[in-house]
């Protein structure tokens, strides 16, 4: 503690303190520092004002709800922190306070006094839990697949990946509302069918019937949102050379939009996607045409980026400038060993070069995240 000859020459006129020696005198005072240099007021004596009972459950528990520590709602109140401790612990549970302390703690919080006594009590806020982690392997397709989309239009695979979801639901009901307009065109095609039918017209119109079974069928996987038609009697849809719905509606996006060059499905061990066939769709290759450009026509340099020898993320930014390409198409083609090379001259055809540059109007390092930048 301070001195006596201290003390008496702050109580006898103003006097310049340190932080630590105002801080050592509220802590002896059981008041806020605040109220020693007079920016708060003097508490009352406890014989002048009355007192509440504070609960100690309900004050921890709306501190924690405003995010506050003991000495942030301390200095907010103008009390001491070890005050604060003491009736947060309290053994007791509730504890007498002046109501002019249990005041200014309510204010502080933003609260009801009644909160404070414990009418009603509060309820801890839940504490919310860690992010969940998806940790998947990816081939290095995949990987690539991430990269370019990220080139060309500007997301990040992880931007990629949270809008996934939304994506795929709609997908999804677009397949689904895409079967249900076939549905109701043959639906249609019955009713004139079984018309012409009953006016004795075609006599073989009686195989309507098979059709029409075959039909309910589909509504009924249609009602149960089976991308995949997934049930019993797949085998024969199979059969019937329809193949995979969700497959068909994407192929059929694909033509309706105008994506040659961009997208499309194609069963090969150097498509950007999946080598193999995946759930629902098939095999596919996205921003064919980036690639090309980034290659150069180079079958040498498309092999090291497809197959993993480089990820596209690894590029040097300046290499990705359209300058730079003949260097950049060197570099490719410095990553891959021997034995690789002896691979690209008997498997793989170089890409054709489109003459079409991701985000046109736009330099390489311009159009989204440049490769050769953290992803």
């Amino acid at each position: 503690m301070c001195p006596k000859r201290q003390l008496a020459r702050i109580e006898t006129g103003h006097v310049r303190l340190r932080k630590s020696t105002l801080e050592r005198l509220a802590k002896a005072l059981d008041v806020a520092p605040e109220v020693i240099v007079g920016a708060q007021p003097l508490p009352e004596a406890d014989n002048e004002v009355p007192s509440l009972e504070i609960d100690s459950d309900n004050l921890k528990a709306l501190r924690k709800d405003k995010g506050l520590s003991r000495s942030a709602l301390a200095k907010k109140a103008g009390v001491s922190e070890r005050q604060l401790a003491r009736l947060e612990s309290s053994d007791l549970k509730r504890r007498a306070v002046r109501a002019t302390t249990i005041k200014r703690i309510a204010k502080a919080l933003g609260a009801d006094v009644k909160q404070l006594s414990g009418s009603p009590p509060v309820a801890p806020k839940p504490v919310p839990r860690e992010h969940g982690r998806v940790g998947l392997p990816v081939s290095a397709q995949l990987r690539l697949a991430f990269d370019l989309v990220g080139l060309r239009y500007g997301p990040t695979p992880r931007q990629v990946i949270e809008l996934a979801p939304l994506l795929f639901v709609l997908l999804a009901e677009g397949s689904l509302a895409w079967r249900k307009e076939r549905v109701a065109a043959i639906d249609e095609a019955i009713r004139n069918l079984r018309e012409l039918s009953d006016e004795n017209q075609f006599s073989f119109a009686h195989c309507v019937e098979d059709i029409a079974e075959g039909l309910e069928y589909e509504k009924g996987s249609i009602a149960n949102a089976d991308l995949l038609r997934d049930d019993v009697r797949r085998e024969q849809w199979e059969l019937a050379g329809d193949g995979e719905p969700f497959a068909a509606f994407l192929r059929k996006m694909a033509e309706d939009v105008g994506t040659e060059g961009t997208v499309e499905f194609e069963r090969s061990d150097s498509a950007v996607g999946w080598s193999n066939t995946i759930w629902g769709a098939e095999p596919y290759m996205v921003c064919k045409d980036t690639l090309g450009e980034l290659t150069g026509g180079s079958k040498y340099a498309q092999w090291a980026l497809v197959h993993g020898d480089v990820q596209l993320s690894k590029i040097p930014k300046e290499l990705l400038k359209p300058e730079a390409k003949d260097d950049r198409i060197a570099w490719l083609e410095s990553k891959l060993s021997d034995d690789e090379r002896d691979l690209v001259e008997k498997f793989l055809e170089p890409l054709p070069l489109l003459n079409i540059k991701p985000n046109e109007g736009r330099s390489d390092t311009e159009a989204g995240h440049p490769a050769g930048e953290s992803q």
